[in-house]
């Protein structure tokens, strides 16, 4: 009980100081709708405090989306998730892994867009299309991007859906706010379906050519019993640094867990963010 007071205190401290601000860029959260087509890379290495053997440079998560508008209101996205993994210690060279995530198709609707401002849904599903087997290089994944679990769920097709608001004062001030529904179906071997809830708050302040974040996100279980009410949430914080400028725009993040569990397991999360306009 103790522990999540501390989280509904972290979560107040957030939105009050991130109020009279708001988010173009956003470290996972939903970017809003695209003017252009996109493209967006996004790498992420997790640390574990008690490996027996570091991870190589390039093992790790890697996240490749697109979207592209339709109209000026509607856009077309996706992704695809790929997770790989190996020892730097020459014993462990046979067993590193590696494998594709739930594959991601949605739509992105524009309600209402101002100088400073822009509000949008969005939904779609995550298809099923990771492999039964490989499942250490999932566990990997989820463990990495917890906020994007549906990703890493073989034989389990997601529906997803959200709301976002977009601020970008002209005085510097961003801020992202969204919030929707994961509903995870089970495709194969019974079970019954799991709900949660996702939701996050990133703000920042642009000073060009570069955006500042502070992204904080997080998941709660609706479905699934917990021994206790806090453990049905999971949380994290992010630190982002982005390029805004050009039709290349390069970033890095840091993320840790807020959950002390999780943080006794991962020190935290390294990443790449690259945005790349298909079209000047």
């Amino acid at each position: 009980m103790k522990m999540f007071r501390m989280k509904v205190v972290i979560i107040g401290i957030l939105i009050f100081l991130f109020s009279l601000a708001a988010s173009a860029q956003s470290i996972i959260l939903q970017d809003p709708p695209a003017p252009k087509p996109k493209l967006t890379f996004k790498y992420f290495q997790p640390h574990f405090k008690e490996a027996e053997s570091p991870f190589t440079f390039l093992s790790g998560l890697y996240d490749l989306s697109l979207s592209i508008p339709v109209n000026a209101k509607l856009n077309v996205v996706g992704s695809v998730p790929f997770t790989t993994f190996a020892w730097k210690n020459s014993y462990y060279d046979d067993e590193g892994e590696s494998a594709f995530g739930n594959i991601s198709l949605g739509l992105q609707y524009l309600l209402k867009r101002t100088a400073e401002q822009a509000t949008a849904v969005h939904f779609g599903v995550y298809i099923p299309t990771a492999p039964e087997k490989d499942e250490n290089p999932l566990i990997l994944g989820l463990l990495t991007n917890y906020y994007e679990l549906p990703k890493f769920f073989p034989n389990v097709l997601t529906i997803y859906g959200g709301l976002s608001h977009h601020v970008f004062k002209a005085n510097g001030w961003l801020l992202n706010v969204e919030l929707g529904p994961y509903f995870m179906i089970p495709t194969k071997g019974g079970g019954d379906p799991e709900l949660f809830i996702h939701y996050g708050l990133s703000g920042g302040y642009r000073v060009n050519p570069v955006d500042f974040n502070v992204e904080f996100s997080g998941i709660v279980i609706l479905t699934e019993e917990a021994d206790e009410f806090a453990d049905r949430f999971v949380h994290m914080l992010g630190f982002g640094v982005q390029w805004n400028r050009g039709w290349i725009r390069p970033g890095i993040f840091y993320q840790i867990y807020l959950n002390k569990s999780y943080r006794e397991t991962i020190s935290g999360v390294i990443g790449i963010k690259l945005e790349i306009d298909l079209k000047k």
